[in-house]
């Protein structure tokens, strides 16, 4: 599948799942904006890309912070003239308690970290999609959202709150060209191995190109995804 030339923003880069996409995308050819919390993790990801004949731009940036997140995309913009997908993948588990001993920190961490950042980085990158009257919002879920699940606390809230984010993001940019969904990524292992399938990648493929034009506000499930033929949909909501 073919993404060449486009303009693709990977958050939590240096994740499990983030490592696989970012791989995935530049054999696609798309030029890659690839964001990562730490200023550390920064060298060895580009030395990981130095053999590869692909346009890259690096960024530290911390998603829970609002001007952490406009600097990026002004970064972005300035360095390639637009961004035409956008990959939310940066998220963090936490502890496993129940909520009435889950303590306030991680919860406020969690949430900025699943879903504000989320938030805020379709916020600023919107606006841009809209003047191209085009672009792909991809944010990541799991299973969890399927049924009630104890002792998972924020990180559960955060599964069910992005889900809503993508629905809410799709009603309001319906008909610009813009389309905004969310994978189901199976058992959450945000901190662990992605799955090891490498069919999986094809699901953020076919959201990121021209082939998923009319597919908005959709719940992808992982399980059994087969990338559709002559445009029909293989989706969950």
């Amino acid at each position: 599948m073919s993404l060449q030339g486009k303009v693709v923003l990977i958050t939590g880069a240096t994740s499990p799942i983030g490592r696989q996409l970012v791989d995935a995308f530049a054999s696609a050819g798309a030029r890659l904006a690839l964001c990562v919390r730490r200023v550390q993790d920064v060298d060895p990801l580009e030395r990981s890309l130095l053999s590869r004949e692909i346009s890259y731009l690096a960024i530290p940036c911390d998603l829970r912070y609002e001007e952490d997140v406009v600097r990026m995309i002004h970064r972005i913009v300035r360095r390639f003239g637009r961004i035409d997908v956008v990959v939310n993948t940066a998220s963090i588990c936490g502890p496993k308690l129940p909520i009435v001993n889950y303590p306030v920190d991680p919860w406020r961490n969690i949430l900025a970290t699943n879903l504000t950042g989320s938030y805020l980085v379709s916020r600023e990158v919107l606006p841009w999609m809209d003047r191209q009257g085009s672009g792909s919002i991809i944010h990541v879920t799991s299973s969890l959202t399927e049924s009630s699940r104890p002792e998972w606390g924020a990180y559960y809230v955060s599964n069910h709150a992005v889900e809503g984010l993508t629905r809410l993001l799709a009603t309001e940019h319906r008909n610009s060209g813009v389309r905004v969904n969310c994978v189901d990524m199976g058992a959450p292992k945000p901190d662990g191995p992605a799955p090891t399938d490498p069919e999986w990648t094809q699901a953020f493929l076919w959201l990121a190109g021209d082939e998923s034009a009319n597919i908005s506000g959709q719940r992808i499930n992982l399980a059994g995804f087969k990338v559709p033929a002559s445009g029909a949909s293989s989706v969950t909501n």
